[in-house]
C-alpha cells in the first residue's frame, strides 16, 4: 500500500511540475517511477510467490490436520478401549482375590480337619497299642488258668469238695477272683 501511494505522490508531482521545469528534474521524476515499477513487480512476484507459499502451507496444514484427526479418534478409541480392559482387570483382580480368600478359608479348614484327624488317629493309635498290650496278658492269664486246670489231679478235685475245712476252695475261689480282677483290669473300654 505504501508503494501504491508513493506511486500516486509521483504521479501528482509530475503533473503538478510545470512541463517548462528542468529536464532533469524529469528524468529524475521518470528514474523514480522506474524504481517503483519495479519495486511493484518485484513486490507482486514477492507477492504471489507468498501465496504459493501460503496455499502449500495451507495444504499441509489441512493433511496434518486431517492425520491430527485420525490420531486422535484413534486414540480416543485407544483409551475407551483400555478404560474396559481396565476394568475388565479390575473386575477379574476382584473375582480372583474373593477366589483366593475362598480358597485360603477351605485350606484353614483342611488343616484344620486334617489336625482333628490326626489327634484321632493318634489316639485310635493308642488305644490299639493298649488293646494289643491287653490282648497279650489277657492271652497270658488264659494259658496259666489252663495249665492249673490240666495239672488239676483227683486229688485236687476231693479236697476242693472236702466239706470239713473248706480250704483248698477257699484258694480256688481266691485264685478265681485274682484272676477276674485282673480280667477286669485289661478289658478294653474299662477305662475310658
Amino acid at each position: 500500500m505504501k508503494i501504491l501511494n508513493l506511486l500516486w505522490l509521483a504521479v501528482f508531482f509530475m503533473i503538478a511540475t510545470p512541463v517548462t521545469a528542468n529536464d532533469d528534474a524529469m528524468a529524475r521524476a521518470q528514474y523514480m517511477l522506474r524504481q517503483m515499477n519495479a519495486e511493484m513487480i518485484q513486490l507482486k512476484a514477492s507477492q504471489q510467490s507468498l501465496l504459493a507459499e501460503k496455499d502449500a502451507l495451507k495444504k499441509d496444514f489441512d493433511k496434518l490436520q486431517k492425520k491430527y484427526d485420525g490420531l486422535t479418534s484413534k486414540s480416543e478409541k485407544n483409551k475407551q478401549a483400555m478404560k474396559g480392559k481396565v476394568s475388565e482387570i479390575k473386575q477379574r483382580y476382584k473375582e480372583e482375590v474373593t477366589a483366593h480368600n475362598e480358597t485360603r478359608k477351605q485350606l484353614k479348614e483342611i488343616i484344620q480337619e486334617k489336625n482333628r484327624l490326626f489327634n484321632v488317629a493318634t489316639e485310635q493309635t493308642r488305644s490299639l497299642d493298649l488293646c494289643v498290650g491287653n490282648n497279650e496278658k489277657l492271652y497270658t492269664i488264659n494259658r496259666e488258668i489252663l495249665s492249673q486246670y490240666e495239672e488239676k489231679g483227683v486229688w485236687d478235685s476231693v479236697t476242693q469238695a472236702e466239706p470239713f475245712s473248706g480250704l483248698t476252695q477257699v484258694q480256688i475261689e481266691n485264685l478265681v477272683d485274682d484272676y477276674q480282677y485282673r480280667l477286669d483290669d485289661l478289658r478294653v473300654g474299662a477305662d475310658l
